[in-house]
């Protein structure tokens, strides 16, 4: 819970501190499709397949693109642990990409009538088309399984703040509100609204629908 505390500490005092005036804010509106495919090499172990767009409602056009893969285990029922890579390029011909290597530490606490929270922290090594850079990003995700008749289900929310070394600062946060609903034994569907403000580089706010697509097997 320390974690959490910190997280909202640090996201009121964020917001306070980089408020800017109305005229100087950049909106847009984006929709976040992604497919998530789920390999288990063991009860423990498993590789994850991840595609992913960004697409900005406005212009109706793929604007970035990123594939990658991560590889998860879990040590006890409390942490887990992964690696992953991503690789990102632009579609519509700008001179963005990226090729980032993760590592990632998860702590997963329960509570009773089946809530549960998880803090994770991920370190990111980019090397972008502007050069390399480190991000680190801290999330606290809470969420509550949810059973009507036989159908269960969990929605969830999460806080997540980004650190770039780029800025030397807290660059970014992320406000996110979602489900995921269980369709067969090897597929779930999770759509959701991201509430995301950058104001390092600027000051944009992105409303945004996602939507997430698991496969298992």
């Amino acid at each position: 819970m320390r974690c959490a505390t910190f997280l909202l500490a640090a996201y009121v005092a964020i917001v306070l501190r980089n408020t800017p005036a109305w005229s100087q804010t950049t909106y847009a509106q984006e929709l976040w499709p992604e497919l998530r495919l789920h390999h288990s090499l063991d009860d423990l172990s498993q590789v994850v397949g991840i595609l992913e767009f960004n697409r900005d409602q406005d212009s109706g056009q793929v604007e970035q693109v990123t594939a990658g893969v991560d590889l998860d285990r879990r040590f006890t029922d409390w942490f887990v642990g992964g690696i992953g890579y991503r690789h990102g390029t632009a579609t519509g011909g700008g001179a963005y990409y990226e090729n980032r290597l993760l590592t990632e530490q998860t702590f997963h606490i329960s509570f009773p009538q089946s809530v549960s929270a998880d803090a994770r922290t991920r370190e990111e090594f980019r090397w972008l088309d502007t050069g390399f850079s480190m991000r680190f990003r801290e999330r606290v995700q809470v969420q509550r399984d949810t059973t009507i008749g036989d159908y269960t289900f969990q929605p969830y929310g999460s806080v997540e703040l980004f650190y770039d070394t780029r800025y030397g600062e807290f660059s970014r946060y992320r406000l996110i509100a979602g489900v995921t609903f269980p369709i067969l034994s090897y597929l779930s569907a999770e759509p959701y609204l991201a509430h995301q403000v950058d104001y390092a580089s600027g000051y944009t706010i992105v409303d945004a629908i996602g939507f997430k697509v698991h496969v298992s097997y």
